[in-house]
């Protein structure tokens, strides 16, 4: 949810693209689109949309590409406002129609095509919200959605890996359905410092020391992160280096992690080693 725009400023966003509209004379789809301003603007959005889909129409009919076009993208930013409406409501069947009913009238405003993903996601059909995004993810025009769409794909993907490794006790099974995870985000996109360090903590929970310490390295060598994060992958590649019984090479990790929430572990790997 925190991804989504308050739903004041998806308002003042649609208000906004109205006021850049100038208004248009004669001829009934003129007068719908003019009567349609006025109804967004009273926020009367069911009203709003019913009018600019028949000043669309209309403009259509009559060849008037530019009033037809606004129409519709106005149309777009109205769908969007209602899914927002209803996916905060919890009501996310209702907000995967108003994302897709926006879509189809104007593709190019692709915040809708994000809302579906966000929608999918919550009615446990992930496959689909994925495959949203990472359409999303690619396309032009909207960067910052774009990015949201990327963001939202890459913290599935890691959330399922983390869940995986973080039981009590995780098993070379769980550390199985972490790597798939971590697969099919590389798949989509390329690794990150996060991929990497999940990774290493899956093969050191497999008994792969060789492995985790390959992949830890790689996740430092591309970590742009805090100094926290970067504690904790010194701390997994100081527990391979130990299982592959490189005593120095785990003193010198261990002395890196002794940052944070590692601190006293890593502490007391060193007094040990």
């Amino acid at each position: 949810m925190n991804s989504i725009r308050s739903l004041y400023s998806v308002s003042l966003l649609i208000l906004a693209f109205i006021a850049s509209s100038t208004s248009v004379n004669a001829q009934q789809y003129k007068e719908d689109f003019n009567s349609a301003q006025e109804a967004a603007k009273q926020e009367s959005w069911t009203e709003a949309r019913t009018l600019f889909v028949s000043a669309a129409n209309g403009a259509d009919e009559a060849s008037d590409p530019d009033v037809a076009g606004r129409s519709r993208q106005i149309v777009a930013r109205i769908d969007y406002r209602l899914g927002t409406t209803a996916l905060r409501a919890e009501d996310f069947e209702t907000a995967l129609q108003h994302y897709r009913n926006g879509e189809n009238v104007f593709p190019a405003f692709i915040k809708n095509k994000y809302g579906q993903g966000l929608a999918l996601k919550n009615l446990d059909r992930i496959d689909e919200a994925i495959e949203n995004w990472t359409v999303v993810m690619s396309a032009p025009g909207d960067r910052k959605t774009s990015l949201a769409a990327e963001k939202a794909i890459r913290d599935h993907f890691i959330s399922e890996a983390s869940a995986a490794l973080a039981k009590r006790n995780a098993r070379s099974s769980d550390a199985d359905i972490a790597l798939a995870a971590l697969s099919s985000l590389t798949q989509i996109m390329e690794a990150d410092a996060d991929v990497f360090y999940y990774t290493a903590l899956a093969h050191y929970t497999k008994g792969d020391g060789g492995s985790a310490i390959s992949s830890a390295q790689q996740a430092l060598a591309v970590h742009s992160g805090s100094r926290s994060d970067k504690a904790k992958i010194y701390y997994v590649l100081g527990e391979a280096f130990v299982s592959v019984n490189d005593r120095d090479s785990a003193i010198d990790a261990f002395q890196n992690a002794v940052y944070g929430s590692y601190k006293l572990s890593a502490e007391h790997y060193l007094e040990t080693l």
